[in-house]
């Protein structure tokens, strides 16, 4: 039995009606970065009592990561792994919730609460999925093994979690290709069809470099006496040149295709124009599409967004002698990451700078959407979506599906759910929230590609 946000769910209902029980519990059991623990062992105990086989690969409060699969890993079956990550962003700014964010309740319409959608609503989902493919099939061998992989430290860089998976159990893991993160479905994106539904399923992805910036210098300290130059004045005054630097855009081999793709879409001459933007001919045209679209900026050029600012702790009046500041940047791939810095050192101006690298993504190649593995889920997506378009893109965030890219693992990467502008900005904010019809969604969409992908092969 199962006693969840006020809710009793007697014995093993379907997967398809436990979906937002499951979700409300999950969510209720905070799982901020380095704290992942108590949420995860839900997940893995959930997953044991479904009589998935369990492996524990990392037992640790921050650090915990497991594998539950529809056959023992042992049996060394090819490995379709569905990934999510266990972990949420704080949410600190919870007097800005309209429902608390730890409480996981359930509306007539929907489940809130922090990670609804990143990414604990996801692997809801993919467990659903495992679940009814294994009640409809109950006497099919199937020709891989299916699994659930959680994991933790994905919103910290992935340290404590994909990047332990892939140096010390991938071998074990046998994966043939990995479903993890990525786009969703979405509108706007088709100028003269803004009501068409277009899923991205990622390919590739932007690197992530997050950059700590520090200035130090002895001024005089009273605020009522301020020097020509001081650490917070300096700081702002880098930073806003810095902002005012023009990014360069770079075309590669996955934007380029996402504009062909989207040139398809919209048709006639409009089209041929945007099939053709990376013609320097077109220039005029494609900045009045990114000055429309910052999401179009974001895949064509390396990013860098200013996320944080500090100073150690002291009166209004004191003069601070050092300033920190955060940035979050994100590199197309193939991006010269050295070059990257040495830019922004340069563009500081300011010669005090300490610029140290807190973070960074492994780089990787793109994974071909060429693939059985790519076109079941693209099919799975169409079949659940019938009136929807489905294409290959470049993610514009960075997430732990470049570990799995580097050591060579086909890896697409997708909540297979559409989305709202509005919903898409709950993420990493305030109501975060996912209805009920897109649990049920996504969980039919991986339902459908794991019978694509599967059952195509034992016919």
């Amino acid at each position: 039995m199962f006693l969840l946000s006020g809710l009793t769910l007697q014995g093993k209902a379907t997967p398809t009606d436990s979906l937002a029980l499951w979700l409300s519990q999950y969510i209720s059991l905070a799982s901020e970065s380095g704290h992942e623990k108590p949420a995860g062992r839900f997940l893995a105990d959930l997953c044991q009592k479904q009589n998935l086989h369990l492996r524990i690969f990392t037992d640790l409060d921050s650090s915990f990561n497991f594998a539950a699969s529809l056959y023992p890993l042992s049996a060394g079956k090819p490995n379709l792994v569905l990934l999510s990550h266990i972990d949420v962003v704080p949410a600190s700014d919870s007097n800005e919730w309209t429902l608390p964010p730890y409480a996981g309740q359930i509306t007539d319409t929907a489940v809130w609460g922090r990670g609804a959608l990143d990414a604990k609503g996801m692997a809801i989902m993919q467990l659903g999925a495992m679940l009814e493919l294994r009640h409809k099939y109950p006497n099919t061998e199937f020709p891989y093994n299916i699994t659930l992989l959680a994991v933790s430290g994905e919103e910290t860089g992935g340290f404590n979690g994909a990047k332990i998976i892939v140096n010390e159990f991938l071998k074990e893991l046998n994966a043939v290709a990995v479903y993890g993160e990525g786009g969703s479905g979405v509108d706007n994106v088709v100028p003269s069809k803004p009501e068409k539904h277009v899923f991205g399923i990622s390919v590739a992805e932007k690197n992530n470099l997050w950059l700590k910036l520090e200035l130090k210098f002895v001024t005089f300290g009273h605020g009522a006496s301020p020097p020509r130059s001081y650490a917070n004045k300096a700081m702002v005054k880098a930073l806003t040149k810095l902002n005012n630097i023009d990014t360069r855009i770079d075309f590669n081999k996955t934007n380029k295709r996402m504009f062909r793709e989207l040139g398809k879409l919209e048709g006639g001459f409009k089209g041929f124009l945007i099939k053709h933007i990376n013609w320097w001919v077109m220039r005029p045209v494609l900045n009045k599409i990114m000055e429309n679209e910052p999401v179009f900026r974001s895949v064509l050029s390396n990013t860098s967004t200013l996320t944080n600012m500090y100073n150690p702790p002291g009166p209004p009046n004191q003069i601070s002698n050092k300033a920190t500041a955060y940035l979050d940047c994100r590199l197309l791939p193939g991006a010269n990451r050295k070059k990257f810095i040495r830019d922004i050192k340069y563009g500081l101006i300011e010669p005090r700078f300490k610029i140290s690298v807190i973070n960074e993504s492994p780089e990787a190649e793109e994974s071909s959407p060429e693939t059985p593995y790519y076109e079941a889920l693209d099919k799975a997506i169409q079949e659940v979506f019938p009136q929807a378009a489905v294409m290959p893109i470049l993610f514009p965030a960075s997430s732990d599906n470049n570990y799995f890219r580097e050591k060579g693992v086909l890896v697409y990467g997708i909540t297979p759910i559409f989305m709202t502008r509005e919903q898409l900005q709950t993420i990493h904010n305030p109501d975060e929230r996912i209805s009920l019809q897109q649990l049920r969604d996504g969980k039919n969409v991986y339902l459908r590609f794991l019978e694509n992908i599967s059952l195509k092969k034992i016919k």
